[in-house]
């Protein structure tokens, strides 16, 4: 049997154009990443042919990395339909309306910090800093505090559900890379984002005590409320839901079924308290709920949800693993790691070069899903031979990859942060202390890690 081999330097030159396109078509054209990473599907495999591989060889990659990623695919469908009804049955609104009463005009800044990340849990860095986020910046500008200060809270809030939520894509795509189940992705390590909150509040704290605040704000929040109450039937009974997906995450039911009952359970609340037709079900599971409150900072943050709305990241990961079965299948992962590798000798080491891999590709390929996703891949094969569990790459990829994306101005999550909030990264990244933190502790935490030294096999 013909061996077969690819170069470095030809891999490299796969990696290369693909950063080259991607920069040109996410930051120039303001396109999204899909068609840049087809592209590098199209190099990688052209490479692979080069490298004297058959069609069939490379075709069997390609097909091999989307199959890894259905499970996660299939999840997130589920997370759509789970949006649209989780909205309609008041859990969302009651999250909303109970989480708008703990902003204290005396400490706005973590009190917004900590309303952002609850949010995120449901929808994500994006849905939050498009919706509260921008109220928080609007009630910000009105006490007095500086809006680059309060994107940093908010920021930093709305991007610790990207780590440690199950129910946002950027966890199910670390997932779906690395092949490890999104329960055990979202679990572990889970005090290292806790303690980078915990450390930003307090900071945020302090800077906040800097600031006389006004009873203005009251007012303003009171609004939403009332708004709020008026549309949705919003008790402590809206929570049950919600308080049955996290007791079975906490028996280890498995993501699937989890959401399932999570969905049924608000479908059947929907129908029974709130009178909701089964036509109406059907037809907010496909298209997402649309909101009509009249207030557009609401509407915007209660029309979601949707089988419809989760086909763009679905589409973003099957172009991403169509790439990177290609790449892994046909040796140009090895070839480009082994350089690297040869470098890395400890385990405090492998998660440096993770973190680092991560951050370089979040500045060259500024998409918060590839940085992810690439080093995901590159990594896998490397972990796997010095006996370093899967889920310390899952971990490892979504901390650095979704924490530093908000950072870099180009990034297409630094543009959408500007777009929404008014602030450019270069203004509100100092501020952004969870973002900051996160991979700092990763790295500091794999230095000082016994348990990490014990796994590691040179």
């Amino acid at each position: 049997m013909k061996e077969h081999r690819s170069g470095f330097f030809r891999s490299l030159f796969v990696m290369a154009a693909l950063a080259a396109v991607m920069l040109v078509g996410v930051v120039v054209y303001d396109s999204a990443p899909h068609i840049p990473m087809l592209f590098g599907a199209v190099l990688a495999g052209a490479a692979a042919l080069l490298s004297g591989y058959r069609w069939e060889e490379i075709e069997e990659g390609m097909v091999k990395g989307m199959y890894n990623s259905l499970s996660s695919l299939t999840i997130l469908l589920l997370i759509g339909l789970l949006t649209g009804t989780w909205i309609l049955d008041g859990v969302v609104p009651a999250m909303v309306y109970y989480g708008l009463a703990l902003i204290s005009p005396a400490f706005f800044l973590p009190s917004a910090m900590f309303l952002c990340a609850l949010l995120s849990m449901l929808v994500g860095s994006w849905g939050t800093i498009g919706t509260i986020g921008l109220a928080m910046a609007g009630l910000a500008q009105i006490m007095g505090i500086p809006l680059p200060i309060a994107a940093g809270a908010i920021v930093s809030g709305s991007y610790v559900g990207d780590r440690i939520s199950p129910l946002t894509d950027t966890s199910n795509l670390a997932s779906a890379i690395t092949n490890v189940n999104i329960f055990e992705n979202v679990k572990h390590k889970i005090y290292l984002p806790l303690l980078s909150l915990g450390a930003a509040a307090v900071i945020f704290l302090v800077i906040g005590l800097g600031f006389h605040t006004t009873g203005g704000i009251s007012g303003e929040i009171e609004e939403l409320r009332q708004v709020l109450a008026e549309h949705f039937a919003i008790t402590p009974f809206s929570f049950l839901p919600l308080i049955l997906l996290v007791g079975l995450m906490i028996f280890r039911v498995p993501a699937i079924p989890s959401l399932v009952a999570g969905i049924l359970s608000a479908v059947l609340q929907a129908m029974v308290a709130g009178g909701a037709s089964l036509g109406t079900i059907f037809q907010i599971c496909m298209d997402g709920y649309v909101s009509s409150t009249g207030v557009e900072l609401l509407d915007t943050l209660l029309t979601a949800g949707g089988l419809n709305s989760m086909l763009y990241s679905i589409s973003m990961i099957l172009c991403a693993m169509m790439f990177s079965g290609i790449m892994e299948h046909t040796g140009q992962m090895e070839a480009l790691m082994s350089p690297i590798m040869r470098h890395v000798k400890s385990f405090a080491g492998l998660i440096t070069a993770t973190v680092g891999a991560s951050v370089l590709v979040n500045v060259f390929l500024p998409e918060e899903f590839i940085s992810i996703s690439i080093p995901g891949v590159l990594f896998g094969d490397e972990y796997d031979k010095h006996n370093v569990p899967r889920k310390e790459l899952a971990y490892t990829v979504a901390a650095a990859g979704t924490a530093t994306s908000s950072l870099i101005p180009w990034n297409t999550c630094g543009v959408f942060i500007t777009g929404v909030l008014g602030v450019s990264p270069f203004a509100y990244a100092p501020f952004a202390f969870y973002n900051l933190l996160l991979p700092v502790l990763t790295v500091l935490a794999a230095v000082c890690s016994r348990k990490g030294r014990k796994l590691w096999r040179g």
